[in-house]
């Protein structure tokens, strides 16, 4: 099995989301109250994990989600599914941001779930934002890749395009473009023989060194999730690639389920 969670899963409606919550949330301000704003994200976990299953809400904690393809696998640990429906990530940091967000999305991606929630514990009162995705399977496995912007005649076109297309029939589109990124580096050899230092120049003088993906001497590989600015992003992308002692970068952007192969070429 492609994606494997170890647990029981029900999705569940927006209504009985805000059910489940409501007890959540109550217990997570008294939580905060009783230990304070300084605690370990794990002292938090265990207290508010204890305080659900008192109450009688069925809690499966630091529940397992396995993702593997043929010799390839990574393991997902999400912080707390509570009534087998709504998803938790539970934080103690200064401030939620946008990686978190991302981080409970892949979450109910890979559980085929709707509704989630980031709690965190560190804010003067308890920071919380909900997390929600309309986003089901059929739409995760209804990707396009589109490689017209990939030249045909570089020996890597054929097994990067054999890779992404069997990950994405596999997986689906959507998810942490960590696990994509992971799955390749596992396919193309390992990330200790693809990654090198490569000479930074500027006016002919090296001003440094950069670590990069290298598919062979001088092309490099990308990979990015950028959804926004894309033209931007190939304009950066393009004077690295300048300045790098390389002739090409073969650029994968996991646009959604729209999958862009690139070759970048100085």
């Amino acid at each position: 099995m492609p994606i494997k969670c170890c647990f029981d899963v029900n999705p569940i409606s927006q209504q009985r989301f805000h059910e489940i919550d409501s007890q959540v949330m109550r217990l997570a301000f008294d939580t905060q109250n009783k230990l304070g704003r300084l605690c370990n994200e794990s002292i938090y976990h265990e207290e508010l994990m204890h305080q659900c299953s008192s109450t009688g809400l069925s809690v499966v904690s630091e529940g397992e989600i396995i993702v593997s393809y043929d010799s390839f696998s990574k393991s997902y640990y999400l912080d707390a599914l509570i009534d087998q429906g709504a998803i938790y990530e539970l934080k103690a940091v200064s401030d939620l941001n946008g990686q978190h967000e991302s981080q409970l999305l892949n979450y109910l991606f890979l559980s085929d779930l709707q509704h989630g929630k980031l709690i965190n514990f560190a804010s003067a009162s308890v920071q919380y934002r909900f997390v929600s995705t309309n986003i089901n399977r059929e739409k995760r496995f209804s990707f396009v890749i589109n490689d017209d912007a990939l030249e045909s005649h570089i020996s890597s076109r054929k097994i990067l395009r054999e890779i992404v297309l069997n990950l994405l029939t596999e997986w689906g589109a959507f998810l942490d473009i960590g696990l994509y990124r992971e799955a390749m580096f596992h396919f193309l050899g390992g990330e200790e023989q693809l990654i090198h230092s490569v000479d930074i120049s500027v006016d002919g003088r090296i001003v440094g060194h950069q670590k990069m993906c290298i598919l062979n001497e001088n092309i490099g590989l990308h990979l990015s999730s950028a959804v926004r600015y894309q033209e931007s992003y190939r304009k950066q992308l393009s004077r690295l690639l300048n300045h790098a002692n390389l002739a090409r970068i073969q650029w994968v952007n996991f646009n959604r389920n729209v999958i862009q192969l690139i070759t970048l070429k100085k």
